[in-house]
């Protein structure tokens, strides 16, 4: 996920992509030397994000500055032969997400964990979001974002960074934390994975 500067507002939205890869260090290489072709697609920056248990699991955030462009890029025979060249095996799994809140830390690997979460009333839900804002703080949690899914808007993707896997882990477990998620409107248990977010680029 990409930092935002305080005087531009977001891009309009995001395409993230699950992958998984043969060898990490070919596909980042593959990754790297196409830039030019995101750039073309009018995405404006990236952020890689590798699962704790299993480092050739892969999340990629694209933030996008145009949202038909976004949604031709994910769907184009192109992306697809890229991706079959850079060592992706399988169907990538792809969402688009609009983006609500950042505070990532973009220049450097942290711990980080993503939720995928279902809510009752996205409004209501990012109130709360918002309101836990110390407590996040408080319990160690440096940086994060949340955005919403396009497809469906009751679902909500939120990014928290920590200095450890400790820290994040103990951050999720945290009682009022729990009681700030059901009071904000989270209607079932989270999907929670764990990863290493880095390798991150502005593009603009």
């Amino acid at each position: 996920m990409v930092a935002n500067d305080a005087n531009k507002p977001f891009p309009p939205g995001a395409i993230v992509f699950r992958i998984r890869v043969a060898d990490f260090d070919r596909w980042l290489g593959y990754f790297d030397e196409h830039e030019d072709l995101r750039r073309e697609a009018g995405i404006v920056g990236h952020h890689i994000n590798r699962a704790e248990g299993d480092p050739d699991d892969i999340v990629v955030y694209l933030a996008v500055s145009s949202l038909d462009a976004a949604r031709a890029f994910a769907a184009s025979d192109g992306l697809r032969e890229r991706m079959e060249e850079s060592g992706v095996v399988g169907t990538p799994e792809v969402t688009l997400m609009t983006q609500v809140r950042e505070a990532v830390i973009w220049d450097r690997e942290l711990p980080a964990s993503l939720l995928n979460l279902e809510v009752a009333d996205f409004d209501r839900w990012l109130e709360g979001y918002d309101s836990a804002a110390d407590l996040r703080r408080t319990m160690g949690i440096i940086g994060g974002a949340a955005t919403r899914s396009i497809d469906d808007p009751t679902v909500a993707l939120v990014y928290h960074q920590a200095e450890s896997f400790d820290t994040l882990r103990t951050f999720l477990a945290d009682d009022e934390f729990k009681e700030r998620m059901r009071s904000a409107g989270v209607v079932s248990a989270p999907e929670v994975s764990f990863v290493t977010g880095g390798w991150a680029k502005r593009y603009v």
